[in-house]
Formats: structure tokens, sequence, C-alpha cells
């Protein structure tokens, strides 16, 4: 295993710069969201018609990402330079919508940007075995096309919430032991306490105008766009982040991490908030998002990307997730 140590420097000076948090920018972030899970719904209220449907579940798809990589930022506390409205915001604004809670991700997260390029980083299980076989990729895909990977996932995110399960987000399951037996009530308590009925009172909010104007069938988009394209895009998102990297046995972000680019619909789908910089991520996890396509000018100018950490787009992704290394 190489465990090289980081080469590559940033200069002070453009740290400084790449760091700083922004209330505005941050508000504007989530506005986006939040603009768009409007002009999702808004789409097929005034052309009913399936053409819009299905465009209203794609952008729906796009909100449930944007909230999960803001989820991701308000666990790095670089969304918002106040931190007690970062944490607020991420947890109520970002995370609860998606059944998802931002100070269990927060822990977990942390350990995977600690052991990155580590054989202890918990996220490795996902990327580990790439590239694949072709067929082994599409089985995947196909699990998440049939609404078999979303089902899971919400059944899994609602029992860590509850504390059945163990959180980390890379697959495994591992039930939790409890000194004294638990039952459904303990579990239940438990949901709650960690946001659930909150998770459930923004069901309720999504559905409740769009039942007032007459199209509360509606929300069904909202749901299944959580359950198949978002799971779709998450997987794609994961390895285009760590899978078929330079060298995943190395801790040097620059080796173990890539930075992908991105079209209009990739953008929207997979890397909305420029996740699609993820190897500028972890070069300097505390950067705003808002920063990284200038910290990555700056990796480009200085010629210190290695080749096989570029992508060219989500197809190139799957072709080097799938690809027969040399």
């Amino acid at each position: 295993m190489n465990t090289a140590t980081r080469s590559y420097v940033l200069d002070p000076a453009l740290r400084e710069q790449f760091k700083a948090r922004s209330n505005w920018r941050g508000a504007m972030s989530v506005a986006k969201d939040y603009g768009l899970l409007i002009a999702a719904f808004a789409i097929s209220i005034i052309w009913p018609h399936p053409l819009s449907w299905l465009a209203s579940t794609l952008m729906l798809c796009g909100v449930h990402v944007g909230l999960a990589i803001l989820t991701h930022e308000t666990a790095h506390r670089s969304l918002f330079a106040n931190a007690k409205l970062n944490d607020w915001i991420g947890q109520y604004l970002c995370a609860l919508p998606n059944f998802n809670n931002m100070p269990m991700y927060r822990a977990y997260h942390m350990a995977h940007h600690r052991l990155a390029g580590t054989p202890d980083d918990p996220d490795r299980v996902m990327v580990d075995r790439y590239p694949v076989s072709r067929a082994n990729l599409r089985r995947k895909l196909l699990r998440d096309l049939s609404g078999q990977s979303g089902i899971k996932f919400l059944i899994g995110i609602i029992g860590m919430s509850s504390g059945y399960w163990k959180f980390q987000q890379n697959g495994i399951v591992e039930k939790l032991a409890y000194e004294q037996p638990q039952g459904f009530a303990d579990y239940f308590k438990r949901f709650i306490a960690n946001g659930g009925a909150v998770s459930i009172a923004w069901q309720f909010a999504i559905w409740a105008p769009l039942y007032a104007l007459g199209h509360g069938w509606l929300y069904a988009l909202w749901v299944l766009a959580f359950v198949i394209p978002f799971p779709l895009t998450m997987r794609i998102r994961v390895l285009a982040d760590h899978a078929a990297v330079h060298d995943p046995d190395s801790t040097d972000p620059l080796l173990h991490a890539r930075s992908t680019s991105a079209n209009w619909l990739e953008k929207l789908l997979f890397a909305p908030h420029h996740e699609h910089y993820h190897l500028e991520h972890h070069l300097m996890p505390s950067a705003p998002h808002w920063n990284l396509p200038k910290l990555h000018a700056v990796l480009i100018r200085d010629g210190v990307i290695p080749p096989a950490n570029q992508a060219s787009g989500m197809i190139d992704v799957l072709r080097r997730a799938t690809a027969v290394r040399p």
C-alpha cells in the first residue's frame, strides 16, 4: 500500500481566500434548491402531460441531490459564516426533508475525510472493487432503476435515525446492541428525537399546497424521484468521486479523489453546488462550494491533477468504472 503524504501545498494567501464563507451565498444555495422544487411542481400544474411529469421528476431528483450536497456542505460548516445558522439550516432545511440527519451524517463523514486513502475509510467499500465488468455495473444500475435501491435506502435511513442500525451510508448493515431489550416504542421515540417528526412534517408541507391547488397526487413525483433516479445519481456520483482513481491507497487527495467536468444536465442530476470538484473538496474541505471552481483552475494551472483523476463527464466516469486496468 502506498501511503504517500500530500506533495502539493496550496499558496497560503489563496487558501485564506478560498475558505472565506458567506451567509448570503449560502442562503442563495439553499434558495436555489427550493426554487427548483417549486418550479418542478409548477411545470406539471401548468402543463399536465406525461412529458412534464417526467421533467418534474428529474427536477425533483435534482432537489433531493442538491439538499444532500448542502447537508454535506453544512456538515463541514462551510456553507454559512455563522456556525449556528449553518447547523440549523443543514439539519432542518437540508437533511430532514430527505429523512437524513446532519449531525449523525457529520460524525460519519468526518471519518471518511480523516481516513481517505486508507483501508479504514468507511466509504472505501463502495468503490474498492472498481473497475468492474459492464455486466456487473449494469446489474447495479438496474436495481436502482427498479426502485429496489431507493426503497432499501429509505428503510435504512429511517432505521438508522431510529437507532436500530448504526448510522453509515456505505451499504453496510450493522444492528446496534443495547443493554436493555428495545421495542417499537423505543425506536419510534428515538426516531422522533432525531428529527423524524420534522421529516414527516416536511412531507405534509410539500403535499398540502399541492392538495390545496387540486393536484395533491403530484406529491407522488417527489417520492418517485427519491426512490428511483436519486439512488441512481448518487451511485454514479460516488463512482465519479473515488472509483478507479490514480492511487486509492494514497493519502494524497490529488491521487485518491477525482475532479469531473459536468454539463448543465449533469449539474442538475449528479453534481449540483459544484460537487463534481470532489478532488478539490478533499484537498481543501473547508472551502465553500462556490470557491471550488477557482481552486480547480489553480490546480489545472499548476498541472498537479493526474489524468486518471480528471473525467470529462459522467459517461466518462462510467467508462472508467468498467475499463480494464493495465
